[in-house]
């Protein structure tokens, strides 16, 4: 007879996590590469800025509406079929989306089409992609206590921001050296390998669904962000994700024209940023977080107090030190705010909800990034460079007010094992 989760080794729970660590990482690498790679990509190709947002809005918007749909599967069907799915697709929309770069870059296709065959690609990582990131999160949440959970999901996380390291730095240098389009197909068939190892390698013990209860519908799992006890924290996680989503899109281009830069130098000194705030996210995940030991709402004031800070120096940057500072403070800050809001979230319902909690809050990265091009790109070209992060502001102090005054957040100060049957609607 299989093990159950409880039942399932120490030995087994460390490389089962190692080996979703590698894929999530992989995953990482892949999706930073495109902010270091899509700012220049765009200059050579010739369109506006406001047209590289449009690669990332049709994605969002399925990322955010599909992530709920894959986590409450996943808690029906169970975990590793919906990672596999998910890296799977993934690398299929990455061949897609280095085919629509070549197509813009050679001039098969026109700038307008090209762009919309990205945008597609994207779209597709977006619908079907998303399903790893729930699945992974929840199948964690199976294998640990309560007590250890934040921290174990904040590993999770830290995979993704390691990746988000690499990425850039792998992208001005494999650019550089074998140009963007092949280096978008090495990730592409990487994330394909991880796909095939998930499947021939990571124990699934858990149930696919529990006796008794009837699947829910699509609606109803994407309803599941409004319960009572995560809508606090599906609340902070949105005002994170698009403080984070604005600065990823913009900082591209604002070191380009802020130290005036030609698209070879910015493509190498944005990626520096974006390796810099990426190891401040890991640095926040791995080491900070493990260290504190605190609550998830602790987690989330230090996180929207360093994004507050982080964002103030971006807008008084008078030089490419500071630009970096301010990226690697908000950085550093989004590192302790997603780990207390997906941990908060994880705390606050039963074990047979884990995938829901933990689809809603992947949610809120699709509704960042769907909203980034209107609150960073378009408030860039529209206004000026530092006008998506003066909104930044205010979106950090939302998050701060949420995490001081909201009273589910209030409470969440320790790991409490929930009861099965527990609604704890507010």
């Amino acid at each position: 007879m299989p093990l159950n989760a409880n039942q399932q080794t120490r030995a087994d729970r460390r490389g089962a996590f190692r080996l979703l660590f590698i894929c999530l990482m992989a995953v990482g690498v892949g999706n930073s590469m495109l902010f270091a790679i899509l700012p220049p990509l765009a200059r050579d190709i010739g369109i506006a800025e406001i047209y590289v947002g449009a690669i990332y809005t049709l994605s969002a918007l399925m990322y955010l509406t599909m992530s709920p749909v894959w986590g409450g599967l996943s808690d029906q069907y169970g975990r590793r079929p919906l990672v596999i799915f998910g890296l799977a697709t993934y690398a299929a929309s990455t061949l897609i989306l280095a085919a629509g770069a070549w197509a813009g870059q050679s001039g098969f296709l026109p700038p307008l089409i090209a762009v919309l065959a990205m945008a597609l690609a994207r779209a597709l990582f977006g619908a079907f992609g998303s399903a790893t990131g729930p699945a992974a999160q929840a199948y964690v949440a199976d294998r640990t206590a309560p007590a250890e959970r934040t921290q174990a999901l904040a590993s999770m996380t830290a995979a993704f921001a390691l990746g988000g390291m690499i990425g850039p730095a792998l992208a001005a240098a494999f650019s550089e050296r074998i140009g963007m389009v092949p280096f978008m197909v090495m990730i592409a068939v990487l994330v394909g390998a991880c796909a095939l190892i998930v499947r021939l390698t990571l124990p699934e013990n858990t149930p696919p669904r529990e006796s008794g209860r009837r699947p829910l519908s699509p609606l109803a799992q994407f309803a599941f962000a409004a319960d009572g006890r995560v809508r606090a924290f599906v609340l902070y996680g949105c005002a994170a994700w698009l403080v984070q989503a604005a600065s990823l899109q913009a900082i591209g281009f604002f070191v380009m024209d802020r130290l005036e830069l030609d698209t070879t130098a910015g493509l190498q000194l944005a990626g520096v940023a974006l390796t810099a705030g990426a190891a401040a996210l890991i640095f926040a995940q791995l080491v900070a977080i493990p260290a504190l030991k605190v609550s998830p709402r602790m987690l989330m004031l230090i996180g929207a107090g360093l994004t507050l800070a982080g964002q103030i120096e971006l807008i008084f940057s008078g030089g490419y030190a500071s630009i970096v500072l301010g990226f690697l403070l908000n950085s550093l800050g989004f590192g302790f705010a997603r780990s207390g809001f997906t941990g908060g979230a994880s705390l606050a319902v039963t074990p047979g909800e884990q995938g829901r909690a933990a689809g809603v809050t992947a949610a809120t990265a699709g509704l960042g990034f769907l909203i980034a091009p209107l609150s960073g790109l378009w408030l860039y070209q529209a206004v000026g460079p530092t006008a998506p992060f003066m909104l930044n502001i205010v979106l950090s102090v939302v998050a701060l007010g949420v995490a001081f005054f909201h009273p589910r957040v209030r409470v969440a100060i320790q790991p409490v094992e929930q009861d099965e049957d527990s609604s704890g609607v507010v």
